[in-house]
């Protein structure tokens, strides 16, 4: 049950994170359009550098949620795996009472 409530909050981070890399990313494409509209080539100019920047910013984001889903969902397999060796364990030290009794 741990296993699963894991790995869905996992899956519900990582439709997080690309959901907010897609607004930034909207958003920096947004503002190098409204410069485009007001500018001489220098502001031109600019609004392509911001445009970059912003994109930038964003896959730098995103590769950051990404390793923290990664890092997150490799601690959740090892805790599940550790489960299973005590659960296994557990059986063991059952079956060799039975086999006492």
């Amino acid at each position: 049950m741990k296993k699963w409530i894991g790995i869905g909050s996992i899956v519900v981070g990582l439709a997080g994170a690309s959901a907010c890399s897609g607004m930034d990313q909207d958003r920096a494409r947004s503002e190098g359009r409204d410069a485009l509209g007001k500018s001489p080539e220098r502001q031109l100019d600019e609004a392509s550098r911001k445009l970059k920047e912003e994109l930038k910013k964003a896959d730098q984001q995103t590769r950051e949620d990404l390793d923290k889903a990664r890092d997150q969902v490799r601690h959740a397999l090892s805790q599940s795996q550790r489960d299973v060796d005590k659960a296994r364990d557990r059986l063991r030290d059952r079956t060799k009472e039975d086999d006492n009794r």
